[in-house]
């Protein structure tokens, strides 16, 4: 009996031992510290914090894209991609004369489809449609009312859509006041831990960013012009652009004591 009572009781002893042994382990894997590698090469545990920030800058935009169209139809396939090309070089060599350059103009698509009738049996093809798009860099916003006028009067019957963006160097400096946002935002959180968990932010071991976005303003596409009677030498055609907003994101590890 007292051989049976020492075997029992060690069997709870080791129970217990492997129960705070567990207890132990999980805690160590549940803890907040990091790995940092020094200058040296050496790695060291720390505690730390790891938080996200947002930051966003609304600026008015300094260029537009403006894509353009030409359409052309023929019973001839050949007659209607001619007619078209003749009608294209005349847009080009416009928007041109308006001060638009050659770098700053590029096609943006090309098509030749047959059109075709159902009203008998077998589907007969009636002609032919050819769609040229070009796409067109404003660099002064300002002048995106004049540049479809000059367009439309040399040929243009589609205005497909404008968008409203900001220039390489306005989006730099748009994109380095974001990370400053950015940056604060993250702080801001990391104090706000610090201040709950009641430790003390020691600061920045590691910083990342995660790319960005430029959100650009798109007003109301245009239908085919020509279908809208336009007629470019009565008015200007009225443009006006919204704010594009430009944001970055980062990541920072916080060590704290």
């Amino acid at each position: 009996m007292n051989i049976r009572n020492i075997y029992s009781g060690l069997m709870v002893l080791i129970a217990l031992v492997v129960i705070a042994g567990t207890a132990s382990a999980y805690f160590v894997q549940s803890s907040t510290a990091g790995t940092v590698t020094t200058a040296s090469g050496d790695e060291i545990q720390v505690n730390t914090i790891n938080v996200g920030g947002t930051g966003t800058i609304s600026m008015s935009p300094d260029e537009a894209i403006v894509y353009l169209g030409v359409q052309t139809q023929s019973t001839d396939a050949v007659i209607a991609q001619q007619e078209n090309a003749r009608k294209m070089e005349s847009i080009i060599q416009a928007l041109k004369d308006a001060g638009i350059a050659e770098d700053d103009m590029e096609t943006s698509g090309y098509s030749i489809y047959p059109m075709r009738s159902y009203e008998k049996p077998e589907p007969t093809i009636t002609g032919y449609t050819v769609s040229n798009r070009l796409k067109v860099t404003v660099k002064d916003i300002d002048d995106v009312g004049d540049v479809i006028d000059t367009a439309v009067d040399a040929g243009v019957n589609e205005v497909q859509s404008i968008s409203f963006t900001l220039s390489e160097e306005k989006q730099q400096d748009a994109r380095e006041q974001a990370l400053e946002n950015a940056v604060q935002a993250a702080r801001a959180d990391a104090d706000t831990l610090a201040s709950a968990l009641d430790v003390v932010i020691v600061g920045p071991v590691e910083v990342t960013t995660s790319g960005g976005s430029i959100t650009t303003t798109y007003p109301a596409p245009y239908d085919a012009v020509a279908e809208m009677g336009y007629a470019g030498s009565v008015a200007k055609t009225p443009i006006q652009p919204g704010d594009v907003s430009v944001t970055a994101y980062v990541q920072v590890i916080y060590q704290f004591t």
